[in-house]
Protein backbone atom coordinates (compact mmCIF):
# COMPACT_ATOMS: atom_id res chain seq x y z
CA UNK A 1 0.00 0.00 0.00
CA UNK A 2 1.43 3.40 -0.87
CA UNK A 3 1.65 6.19 1.75
CA UNK A 4 -1.15 8.26 0.15
CA UNK A 5 -3.67 5.42 0.38
CA UNK A 6 -2.81 4.83 4.07
CA UNK A 7 -3.61 8.45 4.95
CA UNK A 8 -6.87 8.33 2.94
CA UNK A 9 -7.82 5.11 4.74
CA UNK A 10 -7.01 6.64 8.13
CA UNK A 11 -9.04 9.75 7.27
CA UNK A 12 -12.01 7.57 6.28
CA UNK A 13 -11.83 5.68 9.59
CA UNK A 14 -11.66 8.92 11.60
CA UNK A 15 -14.62 10.35 9.67
CA UNK A 16 -16.71 7.20 10.18
CA UNK A 17 -16.01 7.18 13.91
CA UNK A 18 -16.90 10.85 14.18
CA UNK A 19 -20.21 10.33 12.39
CA UNK A 20 -21.06 7.34 14.58
CA UNK A 21 -20.40 9.44 17.67
CA UNK A 22 -22.65 12.20 16.33
CA UNK A 23 -25.47 9.73 15.75
CA UNK A 24 -25.22 8.38 19.29
CA UNK A 25 -25.09 11.90 20.72
CA UNK A 26 -28.06 12.98 18.60
CA UNK A 27 -30.24 10.07 19.59
CA UNK A 28 -29.11 10.37 23.15
CA UNK A 29 -29.66 6.95 24.62
CA UNK A 30 -29.78 8.98 27.82
CA UNK A 31 -32.76 10.96 26.47
CA UNK A 32 -35.56 11.41 29.00
CA UNK A 33 -38.95 12.56 27.79
CA UNK A 34 -41.33 14.41 30.11
CA UNK A 35 -44.46 12.24 30.28
CA UNK A 36 -45.92 14.45 33.03
CA UNK A 37 -46.83 17.07 30.41
CA UNK A 38 -47.78 15.36 27.13
CA UNK A 39 -48.19 18.05 24.48
CA UNK A 40 -51.06 18.23 22.00
CA UNK A 41 -49.80 19.39 18.61
CA UNK A 42 -52.60 19.95 16.11
CA UNK A 43 -52.24 21.85 12.88
CA UNK A 44 -51.03 21.97 9.31
CA UNK A 45 -47.94 20.12 8.10
CA UNK A 46 -45.48 22.61 6.57
CA UNK A 47 -42.61 20.22 5.79
CA UNK A 48 -41.66 16.56 6.07
CA UNK A 49 -38.39 14.64 6.20
CA UNK A 50 -38.37 10.87 5.87
CA UNK A 51 -34.68 10.03 6.06
CA UNK A 52 -32.44 8.66 8.83
CA UNK A 53 -31.93 9.08 11.66
CA UNK A 54 -35.74 9.48 11.99
CA UNK A 55 -38.76 11.03 10.29
CA UNK A 56 -39.49 14.66 11.20
CA UNK A 57 -42.75 16.56 10.69
CA UNK A 58 -42.91 20.36 10.84
CA UNK A 59 -46.38 21.48 11.93
CA UNK A 60 -47.87 25.00 12.16
CA UNK A 61 -49.83 24.72 15.40
CA UNK A 62 -53.46 25.86 15.30
CA UNK A 63 -55.96 26.33 18.08
CA UNK A 64 -56.80 22.97 19.57
CA UNK A 65 -59.54 21.91 21.92
CA UNK A 66 -58.58 20.36 25.22
CA UNK A 67 -57.69 16.72 24.73
CA UNK A 68 -60.58 14.32 25.17
CA UNK A 69 -58.65 11.56 26.92
CA UNK A 70 -58.60 9.39 23.82
CA UNK A 71 -55.47 11.01 22.40
CA UNK A 72 -52.18 9.25 22.71
CA UNK A 73 -51.70 6.49 25.23
CA UNK A 74 -52.95 7.96 28.55
CA UNK A 75 -51.83 4.92 30.55
CA UNK A 76 -48.21 5.87 29.74
CA UNK A 77 -48.51 9.52 30.80
CA UNK A 78 -48.17 11.01 34.26
CA UNK A 79 -50.35 14.02 33.41
CA UNK A 80 -53.12 15.11 31.03
CA UNK A 81 -52.52 15.80 27.34
CA UNK A 82 -52.80 19.55 26.73
CA UNK A 83 -51.94 22.20 24.16
CA UNK A 84 -49.29 24.77 25.09
CA UNK A 85 -50.30 28.42 24.48
CA UNK A 86 -46.74 29.25 23.34
CA UNK A 87 -47.07 26.81 20.42
CA UNK A 88 -50.08 28.56 18.85
CA UNK A 89 -49.14 29.92 15.41
CA UNK A 90 -45.60 28.53 15.64
CA UNK A 91 -44.05 25.85 13.45
CA UNK A 92 -42.83 23.00 15.64
CA UNK A 93 -40.60 20.14 14.53
CA UNK A 94 -41.66 16.78 15.88
CA UNK A 95 -39.37 13.76 15.62
CA UNK A 96 -41.05 10.40 15.11
CA UNK A 97 -39.65 7.09 16.28
CA UNK A 98 -37.23 5.64 13.71
CA UNK A 99 -39.43 2.65 12.84
CA UNK A 100 -40.87 1.43 9.53
CA UNK A 101 -44.42 2.43 10.60
CA UNK A 102 -43.45 6.10 10.60
CA UNK A 103 -41.09 6.00 7.59
CA UNK A 104 -44.04 4.58 5.62
CA UNK A 105 -45.95 7.82 6.26
CA UNK A 106 -44.00 9.42 3.42
CA UNK A 107 -46.76 8.32 1.03
CA UNK A 108 -49.53 9.53 3.37
CA UNK A 109 -48.41 12.81 4.98
CA UNK A 110 -47.80 15.86 2.80
CA UNK A 111 -47.42 19.60 3.41
CA UNK A 112 -50.90 21.10 3.75
CA UNK A 113 -52.33 18.10 5.62
CA UNK A 114 -54.03 18.65 8.97
CA UNK A 115 -52.73 16.25 11.64
CA UNK A 116 -52.77 15.76 15.40
CA UNK A 117 -49.89 14.39 17.46
CA UNK A 118 -49.13 13.84 21.11
CA UNK A 119 -45.50 14.73 21.77
CA UNK A 120 -43.17 14.50 24.74
CA UNK A 121 -40.40 17.06 25.30
CA UNK A 122 -36.87 15.83 25.91
CA UNK A 123 -35.68 16.93 29.36
CA UNK A 124 -32.14 17.19 27.96
CA UNK A 125 -30.91 19.80 25.47
CA UNK A 126 -31.86 20.50 22.75
CA UNK A 127 -35.30 19.65 24.25
CA UNK A 128 -36.69 18.25 20.99
CA UNK A 129 -40.27 17.03 20.73
CA UNK A 130 -40.81 13.34 20.01
CA UNK A 131 -44.03 11.57 19.14
CA UNK A 132 -45.03 7.94 18.93
CA UNK A 133 -48.74 8.75 18.33
CA UNK A 134 -50.28 10.53 15.33
CA UNK A 135 -53.76 10.98 13.86
CA UNK A 136 -53.72 11.57 10.10
CA UNK A 137 -56.02 13.83 8.05
CA UNK A 138 -58.30 10.88 7.21
CA UNK A 139 -58.71 9.95 10.89
CA UNK A 140 -56.32 6.98 10.79
CA UNK A 141 -54.32 6.71 14.01
CA UNK A 142 -50.82 5.26 14.29
CA UNK A 143 -49.36 4.43 17.68
CA UNK A 144 -45.99 2.86 18.43
CA UNK A 145 -45.69 1.63 22.01
CA UNK A 146 -42.28 -0.09 21.98
CA UNK A 147 -40.18 3.06 21.98
CA UNK A 148 -36.73 2.84 23.61
CA UNK A 149 -36.70 6.37 25.04
CA UNK A 150 -38.19 6.42 28.54
CA UNK A 151 -41.00 8.73 29.62
CA UNK A 152 -40.33 10.28 33.03
CA UNK A 153 -42.55 11.97 35.60
CA UNK A 154 -41.21 15.52 35.20
CA UNK A 155 -37.81 16.88 34.23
Amino acid sequence: MCPGSVSRHAAAVVLACGLAGSAVAHHGVTGRYDASRPILISGIVTATTFSPPHPVLSVRVERANVADGSLGRPSEYFGPVSARPEDLGQVREIELSPVRMFYDLEAKVKPGDRITLVALRNCLPPHQLRSTWIRLRDGETLSYSRDWAPGVDGC
